[in-house]
């Protein structure tokens, strides 16, 4: 036994969405309804499409769609009005400790200064003498370079050793205020602080060290923005490295302004000092600008995303962060040599987010990569519909970006078109697709089917007689020879086995009248067909001229399969006249409707053709909605065509001309079989007077009863010639 295990669909599983025949019943279908075959392959890769038996294949546009929700949830979800509050909140915790450092610093001065002497009494006044005057000893006398010191105001000497400590204790005071100061002046901003905070001498080693691990920690975020293949050498940066960073900066501009200047500068001399700083897979310099192209945009996306205020803090931030070693200086100019380079395509995109959740600044950079690389996507992908090339797509890129399964649905679509080049269905020509000679004949046999049913199994229309006779098409099978057959009909590898079979193997062999067999031939019919296809402005709603336009396929289908000895042609025809090929139906670009229906035209077209046949059936299949507008004048001069406006007013003569070539096509012995469709019963006057001068017929009915009607008349209505 057999057992099967069942599973909720994870995006794993792989499923075929077509195999060639049944993508070709699908873009015959499409081409039967009136479309071309371009619009067809691109309605295809934009949308997918669904089969008959509930299957659906993705595409492009469910691609787009995950793109779009995928940057709007991240729109939806994040803000950027707390991108610095990570760094303010360092930087808080850092002036905290500062502060409370140069505080204690303050009270402990404060103190030692308001706390008596050593073995002084402090409810005593001080003397004369302790005032500095002339009583004090020479040995107390403060020394300068090892002299004893001058006296000063008051006649003192100098100070003693309880003088110099209170002089020592003033000026850490006044330091520690002076710090005090600073700190209070800080501006609010980060990027300020983080500037001011650079020239500011800590009190406290820990806050020091802390605040240059925090500077040290944002310019590793800012060069690996630019620079991600440095990700490991910027984690343990040290001066050295920031000065080897400047001059990679320094000799990568000296390349660009070489470019600029229609130099060829040397790439790989750069690569092999500085490739360590860029990912793998960089060759020359054109890929070397798109890597620089996207992380310039990256941090451009983040500018034009932000505030004013915000914009103004990170570009203060930065000024505080890189300004060591020209590094910001040199990012600026490499920024605007990519501009100048390529013109319009750093700018970056600007992104309104509106959700609750805050983001980091690093976090926000990643973020801006992200979307440019979801809006970059969507670029390619409708590059690719406009140009017919799912190729330009990457599979890889797309599951990067989207996840495996979109990627699963980019790599099924090219294999799709890979498929029905490789089926022999469709084929390139330059940069537009179109149908071999097979898929043409496939569609016709869809046409044929959606109109007539299977033919096979049908009998009406059945070309073939109901006897045998003496014709120009010999058949498979074989018959004994008859008075007045002819002798270029005999078979003679039967007719020799049949003696061998009689007289046994002997030489020569003994051919008696009773031996002979021979080849029947059926008796074969003739018909050169023009559908007279009408294409004016009415004809182009309901159906009515895509109705046509399946018959005309439908029947060069029948005849190639069914009577390869017939003829079919095709003139469409509104106020001028084009002569098509059958398999021209499946395009568009001919049409050219408005303006007029010129009857007169068409027949005088369709009647020079089947002039050239001179045996069998010569008929017109016309298949109109209305009556004549136009004609054209024997000088050759085309009257104006209708004016539209006047809902296309029939021009005298129009109906004169156009009977003038009936009763010609009536004497050349051409049948006109007049089909009608979805028409006001007041125009079947003037075609009942066609049908009455031709012989032929006139149908009336609708669009979706046209097929068969033309068909079983085509069938029915040819020249037997030979009985």
């Amino acid at each position: 036994m057999t057992l099967f295990r069942y599973s909720a669909w994870d995006g794993t599983q792989r499923i075929e969405w077509f195999t060639p025949e049944e993508a070709l019943d699908h873009i015959a279908g499409e081409i039967l309804e009136g479309g071309d075959l371009r619009s067809i392959m691109n309605r295809l890769m934009r949308q997918g499409a669904d089969m008959r038996d509930g299957r659906r294949m993705p595409g492009t546009r469910e691609l787009l769609d995950r793109a779009r929700e995928r940057r709007e949830d991240a729109l939806l979800t994040h803000n950027l009005d707390g991108i610095f509050d990570d760094i303010q909140k360092q930087l808080d915790e850092i002036l905290d400790r500062e502060r409370g450092t140069v505080d204690q610093r303050l009270d402990e001065a404060r103190g030692s200064q308001d706390r008596p002497r050593q073995g002084a009494d402090p409810t005593r006044s001080p003397s004369a003498g302790e005032g500095g005057g002339a009583g004090d000893s020479p040995s107390n006398t403060p020394r300068r370079n090892g002299q004893p010191g001058a006296s000063s105001g008051g006649g003192q000497q100098g100070g003693s050793p309880e003088e110099v400590e209170d002089s020592f204790r003033d000026m850490l005071r006044n330091i520690a205020q002076q710090r005090r100061n600073q700190l209070d002046a800080l501006p609010p901003d980060a990027g300020g602080r983080i500037q001011q905070l650079r020239d500011y001498d800590f009190m406290d080693p820990e806050a020091r060290e802390r605040f240059d691990n925090l500077l040290k920690q944002l310019q590793q975020q800012m060069l690996e923005n630019y620079f991600k293949g440095m990700q490991q050498s910027l984690q343990s940066m040290t001066q050295d490295d920031l000065k080897r960073s400047q001059q990679m900066i320094h000799d990568l501009n000296e390349m660009l302004r070489q470019r600029l200047n229609g130099q060829e500068p040397d790439f790989d001399q750069f690569m092999e000092k500085y490739g360590d700083a860029f990912p793998d897979g960089i060759e020359d310099l054109d890929q070397l600008m798109d890597y620089l192209q996207d992380q310039v945009s990256q941090m451009q996306s983040l500018m034009r995303s932000m505030s004013p205020d915000q914009r103004q803090e990170l570009e203060s931030l930065m000024e505080g962060l890189l300004r060591d070693n020209r590094i910001q200086l040199d990012l600026m100019e490499m920024a605007g040599l990519m501009q100048q380079l390529r013109p319009g395509q750093a700018d970056g995109n600007e992104f309104p987010f509106i959700g609750d959740e805050p983001l980091s600044l690093q976090d926000a950079l990643h973020l801006m990569g992200d979307l440019n690389d979801i809006a970059s996507l969507e670029r390619d992908l409708n590059r690719a519909i406009r140009m017919n090339d799912i190729d330009a797509i990457d599979p890889d890129e797309v599951a990067r970006i989207l996840g495996e399964d979109a990627g699963h649905i980019a790599e099924q679509l090219q294999q799709l078109m890979k498929m029905l080049e490789d089926a022999g269905i469709i084929r390139k020509n330059g940069r537009e697709w179109e149908l071999t000679p097979r898929a043409v004949r496939k569609v016709g046999e869809r046409a044929l089917k959606d109109i007539f049913g299977d033919v096979e199994s049908s009998t009406t229309g059945d070309h073939t007689l109901g006897r045998r006779g003496v014709g120009v098409e010999r058949m498979d099978d074989t018959r004994p020879y008859e008075w007045g057959d002819s002798f270029g009909l005999v078979d003679t590898n039967r007719t020799v086995l049949n003696a061998v079979t009689r007289g046994g193997p002997q030489t020569p062999v003994q051919i008696t009248a009773r031996d002979f067999e021979v080849n029947p031939t059926e008796a074969l019919t003739s018909c050169a067909t023009v559908i007279m296809l009408d294409m004016s402005y009415s004809m182009m709603h309901g159906g009515r001229f895509q109705a046509g336009r399946k018959i005309a396929l439908a029947l060069d289908t029948l005849i190639r399969s069914k009577f390869p000895k017939d003829e079919l042609h095709v003139v469409a025809f509104s106020y001028l006249v084009a002569t098509l090929k059958p398999q021209m139906l499946l395009d568009d670009y001919w049409i050219e409707y408005g303006g007029g229906t010129n009857y007169q035209q068409a027949l005088s077209q369709a009647r020079k053709i089947l002039r050239k046949y001179h045996v069998g059936t010569r008929q017109i299949v016309f298949i109109t909605d209305g009556e004549p507008t136009t004609y054209s004048q024997w000088s050759g001069v085309d009257p104006a065509p209708a004016d539209p406006s006047l809902g296309y007013r029939r021009l005298p003569g129009a109906l004169q001309e156009t009977l003038r070539e009936v009763v010609r096509c009536t004497k050349d012995e051409i049948t006109i079989n007049t089909f009608v469709l979805d028409s006001h019963p007041h125009m079947g006057d003037f075609l009942k007077t066609m049908a009455k001068i031709n012989k032929g017929r006139v149908f009336f009915g609708s669009a979706g009863e046209l097929g068969q009607y033309i068909l079983l008349d085509y069938v029915n209505n040819k020249k037997t010639l030979i009985k």
